[in-house]
């Protein structure tokens, strides 16, 4: 396995690197970074934290709708042009998030960020790469998200230095000077050769090839949906309610954030193991099992309140995590085409940030009316196991890229 991937990146480490960079870069518009200024934010615009969750839940919900078409025009440009528009957007927002006047400036900014950022640097680093190794998409994947979970271990660091030392609308300002300028450095390693539009736009219907069935009609997508959402709405849930469980189950807030550690590296480790494993078995044949350990994790939650278990639910939701976020791209690869990966991973990406919007809201009023978080992970994991049943007709269907 270790020569597979050592000799894979050998072959082709300009392309990885370049989407390794972009996945780290992503890191501006995700919820982990952007709730560093949150104390910031809170305090400059008289903010509860009601308050700020609300602008930032608005931010991300019409990112999210905005998503399902912005994707989609990655196919009528160049990969080259389409990461500098991606750049400036997010570039702009962070400035936006610096000058911000008051509370709906700031939720404006959000939305810039959360589509920029989360949105579209994250789809297009996915989507080209999984375009340029369509049979080894599994190690691929996994090698570039190293780029997200290596940032995940910096820049926290970095930001809070930066934040402390010249202030939050500063840092932000740099953050703008660090998109512009890690993009700049990432697209050198994108090769100008075979960089082309995969439409056009004067394409007619005879060009397009056969008609291909609406998503909300295709059923392999609609079995699918359940079990890929399910991880963003469930690990961002409880991470956003870690101090709520900690506080229910008894445990100590510092065995939580040590967990959250374990979590990163065990992530990681996982994106470097699974893809081989992807591209071995195809993505269709493990698709009913990748949820199986936070369906673990979330039985433990449901059941055991002793504090070891913090690790235990922390690295069994990163290795389903890990599993998803890799399986997921090379599964719309199978099942729909290069050529149709644009218009599936945009829908699906936008389903994803708005399962991670929605769930923070949908746990905190559960929590709210006297719901507690050990009996939500019951639920959780029975929706885990319910959303892995619907895909055996996938696994199951032979051929993939017919409709």
């Amino acid at each position: 396995m270790i020569k597979s991937y050592i000799d894979f990146s050998r072959r082709n480490w300009s392309l990885l690197i370049f989407g390794g960079l972009l996945m780290a870069l992503s890191s501006f518009g995700q919820t982990y970074f952007v709730a560093m200024s949150g104390a910031h934010f809170r305090a400059a615009f008289g903010l509860s934290d009601g308050g700020l969750g609300t602008a930032y839940a608005a931010g991300t919900f019409v990112s999210a709708l905005t998503l399902t078409w912005a994707g989609r025009l990655i196919d009528y440009t160049t990969v080259r042009r389409f990461t500098w528009t991606v750049a400036l957007l997010l570039a702009f927002a962070c400035v936006l998030v610096a000058i911000s006047p008051g509370a709906v400036f700031l939720a404006v900014a959000f939305y810039f960020l959360r589509l920029g950022g989360q949105g579209l640097m994250t789809h297009t680093a996915l989507t080209a790469t999984a375009r340029a190794f369509p049979s080894d998409a599994g190690k691929a994947l996994g090698l570039i998200a190293l780029g997200l979970s290596l940032a995940q271990g910096v820049l926290p660091f970095a930001t809070v230095f930066v934040m402390d030392a010249w202030g939050w609308r500063t840092g932000w300002l740099i953050n703008a000077a660090v998109v512009l300028i890690g993009v700049t450095f990432a697209l050198r390693f994108l090769p100008v050769a075979g960089d082309e539009p995969l439409r056009s736009r004067r394409e007619t219907k005879a060009d397009a090839g056969p008609p291909t069935t609406p998503l909300w009609r295709d059923m392999r997508l609609l079995l699918t949906l359940p079990a890929v959402l399910a991880t963003p709405f469930i690990v961002t849930g409880f991470f956003f309610h870690q101090a709520r469980l900690a506080e229910q189950k008894g445990w100590d807030i510092a065995t939580v954030a040590g967990s959250l550690g374990a979590f990163a590296i065990v992530q990681a480790m996982s994106l470097v193991l699974i893809g081989p494993v992807i591209d071995r078995f195809g993505p269709k044949r493990l698709l009913p099992f990748f949820l199986l350990p936070q369906a673990g994790a979330m039985l433990l939650l449901g059941y055991v309140s002793t504090p070891l278990i913090a690790p235990v639910y922390m690295l069994l939701m990163a290795i389903s995590a890990a599993f998803g976020s890799t399986l997921a791209t090379a599964l719309w690869v199978d099942l729909f085409g290069a050529r149709e990966l644009a218009r599936v991973r945009s829908a699906v990406e936008a389903g994803a940030v708005l399962a991670s919007g929605a769930s923070p809201i949908a746990m905190g009023l559960l929590i709210d009316a006297g719901v507690p978080l050990s009996l939500q992970a019951l639920g959780c994991c029975a929706f885990s196991l319910a959303a892995s049943a619907l895909t055996l007709p996938v696994m199951l269907r032979k051929g993939g890229r017919s409709a």
